[in-house]
């Protein structure tokens, strides 16, 4: 063999070791990116694991949350519930305040009348020693009927009582105490809250007997309107009484009415 054939032979051996290097070295690569490969498909399933574990993470606090808006749903029902009874107490403690206000001012209204009363009863006693200025009426046995009168009228039975009273203006109408009958006739009247009827009984008392209950007259008949919430009519009423009567006690007293009727 010469020298040529011997360098071909060495050339051949050179190159195939050449590709025996090269396919080992391609070999490599490919291992060490399976490899590589592989722990990229380790980190997804990390990955994938933990978004799964988020998940559910995620889903508690979804729950709680939901759980936290039905407790805070069922709160607010509560507290408009606590309200609800919150403003039903507060109206029935206006309302009992406002039956205590109406209460005194019933009381009041109650003293204030006992008071008038028992002083129009005091000025209505008759001295043994008057003498009737009607000689033909026996003023012993007036005076007997109207105080039999009067006391039915205290006792409350005022059937009984008017029918006296008109009995007595039957006997006499210049008698002293005819006035007197003529006003308790509308006591009577306005004691069973008959106020119309009363008013029209105590506008006939002026020109009766000796007018000494005139101003007593007038003033219930201002009472009277007040009792049927007509003030302007009320107010008319005292205005004239203040005019004819300046010197009645009365005055002062109709005043304290007027105070008292503004609480209800």
């Amino acid at each position: 063999m010469g020298m040529s054939g011997i360098k071909i032979i060495c050339f051949g051996i050179l190159i195939g070791s050449l590709g025996f290097a090269q396919t080992d070295s391609t070999l490599i690569d490919i291992s060490e990116k399976k490899a590589e490969l592989n722990e990229k498909n380790v980190e997804v399933l990390e990955l994938q694991s933990n978004l799964s574990n988020h998940d559910g993470e995620l889903q508690t606090i979804r729950d709680e949350i939901e759980k936290l808006k039905t407790y805070n749903k069922r709160l607010q029902d509560s507290l408009l519930t606590k309200q609800v009874e919150i403003d039903s107490l507060r109206e029935q403690q206006n309302q009992v305040e406002n039956f205590k206000m109406i209460v005194t001012a019933f009381d009041e209204d109650k003293a204030l009348t006992d008071e008038i009363l028992e002083s129009i009863k005091a000025s209505d006693a008759v001295p043994e020693n008057t003498v009737s200025a009607v000689p033909d009426v026996d003023d012993s046995e007036y005076r007997t009927l109207y105080n039999e009168a009067l006391n039915l009228y205290f006792d409350r039975d005022y059937p009984a009582s008017i029918e006296r009273f008109r009995k007595l203006l039957a006997m006499s109408q210049r008698h002293p105490l005819a006035d007197n009958c003529q006003y308790w006739l509308g006591e009577n009247l306005y004691s069973q809250e008959k106020y119309s009827r009363a008013i029209e009984e105590f506008k006939k008392v002026g020109p009766l007997g000796d007018g000494n209950k005139a101003d007593a007259a007038l003033f219930k008949i201002g009472m009277s309107y007040l009792k049927m919430e007509q003030q302007s009519q009320a107010l008319s009423a005292f205005k004239q009484l203040e005019k004819q009567f300046p010197d009645s006690e009365l005055l002062g007293k109709a005043q304290q009415y007027l105070t008292t009727q503004e609480k209800f």
